[in-house]
């Protein structure tokens, strides 16, 4: 194996690329896509107090797009932790906002089998009437990924004529 090394590749150029890999290398929990901050980050994977400190520290992120047209409230919809959604919502994100496939962050929450996520969504006046450019709504999306729980929250907010801001 040394002879390969050494011999195939001169010691300058192992140590150049030894380099720029240390040099490019991302902390081991860093998930960050192409265009993602760390509000991003936070809003998927972190906590209430991580989201409410980079909000606290740049409010104007809570608007933040991916190139996928994703904000932070798209991947707090797909976070076990309800904390980074509340904190969104709380700080004002557009709930109905849409990314570049046309789907809400009700739609996320339902792709991802969220359900105590949906009625704080459509308590903050998410539209469970929205379609995705695919032409799924809410509930054919719940359906979907077989997220019963989820499609049962969302049809009994239905059902019931709930109205966002308002006890049901």
């Amino acid at each position: 194996m040394n002879y390969l090394i050494t011999k195939r590749f001169p010691r300058f150029v192992l140590m150049l690329c030894c380099a720029l890999h240390s040099a490019m290398a991302l902390p081991a929990d860093a998930t960050l896509g192409k265009n993602e901050l760390p509000i991003h980050d936070a809003a998927r994977m972190g906590t209430r107090q991580d989201v409410e400190k980079l909000l606290k520290a740049a409010p104007q992120s809570r608007d933040a797009r991916t190139d996928l047209g994703a904000t932070p409230l798209h991947y707090a919809a797909l976070n076990e932790d309800s904390g980074p959604l509340l904190a969104l919502i709380a700080a004002g994100a557009n709930v109905n906002v849409r990314d570049k496939e046309g789907m809400t962050p009700l739609h996320m929450a339902a792709f991802a089998t969220r359900t105590k996520h949906a009625l704080p969504l459509l308590q903050a006046g998410a539209d469970p009437a929205l379609k995705t450019d695919a032409g799924r709504d809410v509930l054919s999306m719940a359906r979907k990924v077989r997220a019963d729980e989820f499609a049962g929250v969302v049809s009994l907010w239905l059902l019931k004529g709930c109205k966002p801001r308002q006890l049901c």
